[in-house]
Formats: structure tokens, C-alpha cells, sequence
């Protein structure tokens, strides 16, 4: 991974994190359930996306692009046997989760990347 990609890669999941943690102490006051739900949903989204991240880019070389399609789709794959594992555990393990704030911390937190690296990439575009 290059120091640029990582550098972006890194302000993601700080970014991931931070509005997680923010949602998660936001709730409290609203119902710790809540709470709750929204750092697992977010935690899982996290964990994911870090796999992801180092699956795909760990001694990246643009030379081989089959290599890298092929880690890429791996990744993706890794990464929702990994979501659906946590799911289950929470699943199993939480007595009646808040499912709505679960879920959509989740999809929160998992499609800031997508934002973040449209912003990080459109920022580049202009200098």
C-alpha cells in the first residue's frame, strides 16, 4: 500500500470510528439498546471494511491487474462471510437487539468509504 493510499485508507476508518462512537454516545440518553445497536451495527462495519482493506492492498503492485481483481473479489467475499458472522453473533448473544439501529448503523458506517474516497478522490481531481 502506498503511503497516499493508506494515508486515505486510514482517514476512512478513523471516519468510520468517529461517527460510530458519536452515534453510539448519542443514543445513550435515548436507550442504551439503542446505543448498543449502533456500535456493533457500526463495529461491524468497521471490521469489515479493515479486512477488506488489508486483504486487498497488503504488498500492493499495480503491474499485476488480474492478481489484484482477484484479490479484490476475495475480499469481498471474505468480508461477507465476516459481516454475516457478526450478525449471527449478535444475534445470538444480545437479547432483543434494536435490529432498525443495528442495521442501519451498519449500512451507515459501511458506505462512508464510498463518500470518503469520492471526496478524497474529487479533492485530488482539482489540485
Amino acid at each position: 500500500m502506498t503511503q497516499q493510499s493508506s494515508k486515505a485508507a486510514l482517514q476512512s476508518l478513523a471516519l468510520q470510528l468517529g461517527v460510530t462512537l458519536f452515534a453510539a454516545a448519542a443514543l445513550v440518553p435515548v436507550s442504551t439498546a439503542w446505543a448498543l445497536g449502533a456500535l456493533l451495527g457500526g463495529g461491524i462495519a468497521i471490521v469489515g471494511n479493515l479486512f477488506a482493506v488489508v486483504l486487498v492492498f497488503r504488498n500492493y503492485r499495480a503491474a499485476d491487474p488480474g492478481a489484484l481483481t482477484t484479490r479484490m473479489m476475495g475480499a469481498e467475499l471474505a468480508r461477507l462471510v465476516l459481516v454475516a458472522a457478526g450478525f449471527a453473533i449478535v444475534f445470538v448473544t444480545v437479547d432483543e437487539p434494536a435490529v432498525f439501529v443495528l442495521l442501519g448503523s451498519f449500512l451507515v458506517v459501511h458506505l462512508l468509504p464510498v463518500w470518503w474516497m469520492h471526496r478524497v478522490s474529487d479533492q485530488a481531481m482539482k489540485r
